[in-house]
């Protein structure tokens, strides 16, 4: 009996079979809309600049009937997360729906399933960093954060690449756009904490509860990513002295710009062989006018490094927002390509 199957034809001698790289996006709020925006905005030219085509494939949301400020067509919009964090045919979950859970899970069956993670989600990744890196390998994919830490800055890959030639000694840095946005506000413009937060939370740059940002939990759960990657070290965002804005006045501020200072919430780590491992910290600090900090304003982020044979090297951007924090997830894309 014949068979009744078509025949799968065979590719053309000498052509090569475009390479496909589909996504899965598992949220579509703030950073979800921007990466689907940007994804849209390169789909013409990414085989040409990236080596493959990309497509979306499918976006999971919580409210699938909800209005977006972004286009995505409804076809590939599911509320079942955990069918496209499975989906054999999708090669990349990116992970944007922030918190600890389902995110947590969703990124581990991921991984399991034998997909590459690209996220920004540090609250999951600096507590578990660890047995996230050791998942990864298991399954033989990649896991991707670089958005995880100072938006738009390529700092994980910088300091990557200076650990490959040169030893980190410390690092300091303004890591968190929300409250950096505040004290900037208190400062041009002398108006209160209070007001400086809801200008903050109107601009997008601060959640409907602050708490995270402003008790300095924010910043430290990025230290710790950040000391993985300079030292080697995994330390819990609960080993880092935390210390917030929440106490910081307009007065305090006036105070110290009197004295030719300004205050920033500062992250920071130095190896110490005295102690013998890692002092780390995040706590307000008054920083001199001609510092490169004190013109750290708004959102921005400014990372310094101090390395043995190179000296101090300083990385700065945009540390916050919803197109900057896209674009350094679609670079993690650009990486799983080039791989």
């Amino acid at each position: 009996m014949e068979s009744t199957l078509i025949p799968r034809l065979s590719p053309i001698a000498g052509v090569k079979r475009r390479r496909i790289l589909r996504i899965g996006l598992l949220g579509l709020g703030v950073v979800g809309s921007g990466v689907a925006h940007i994804l849209d905005a390169i789909h013409s030219t990414a085989y040409a600049q990236c080596g493959a085509e990309i497509e979306l494939a499918a976006v999971a949301v919580l409210h699938k009937e909800k209005q977006r400020a972004v286009r995505v067509p409804h076809n590939i919009i599911t509320n079942d997360a955990w069918s496209v964090a499975t989906d054999p045919e999708i090669d990349v979950i990116i992970e944007v729906i922030g918190g600890e859970e389902p995110a947590r899970s969703l990124m581990r069956e991921a991984l399991n399933t034998g997909h590459h993670v690209i996220t920004a989600n540090k609250l999951v990744l600096s507590s578990a960093l660890s047995s996230f890196h050791a998942l990864a390998r298991v399954n033989r994919v990649q896991l991707l954060y670089e958005a995880a830490v100072c938006g738009s800055i390529p700092v994980l890959r910088s300091i990557n690449m200076l650990r490959q030639t040169d030893e980190i000694i410390s690092l300091r840095g303004i890591v968190n756009g929300s409250t950096n946005y505040i004290l900037t506000a208190m400062a041009q413009r002398g108006i209160s904490r209070d007001e400086a937060i809801a200008e903050a939370r109107a601009a997008g740059f601060l959640e409907a509860d602050p708490t995270l940002d402003l008790s300095g939990a924010d910043a430290a759960q990025k230290l710790a990513i950040l000391i993985h990657h300079a030292f080697g070290e995994y330390v819990l965002p609960n080993e880092i002295e935390t210390i917030g804005i929440t106490n910081i006045s307009h007065s305090d501020i006036a105070d110290a710009q009197r004295r030719g200072f300004t205050v920033k919430l500062v992250a920071s780590a130095i190896r110490s062989e005295r102690c013998g491992g890692i002092i780390a910290r995040v706590a307000p600090e008054e920083i001199p006018f001609d510092h490169p900090f004190a013109s750290t304003n708004n959102e921005l982020n400014t990372i310094e490094l101090q390395t043995r044979y190179a000296g101090p090297q300083l990385l700065s951007g945009k540390g916050a927002g919803s197109l900057p924090t896209a674009s350094a997830i679609i670079g993690d894309v650009v990486r799983v390509i080039r791989l």
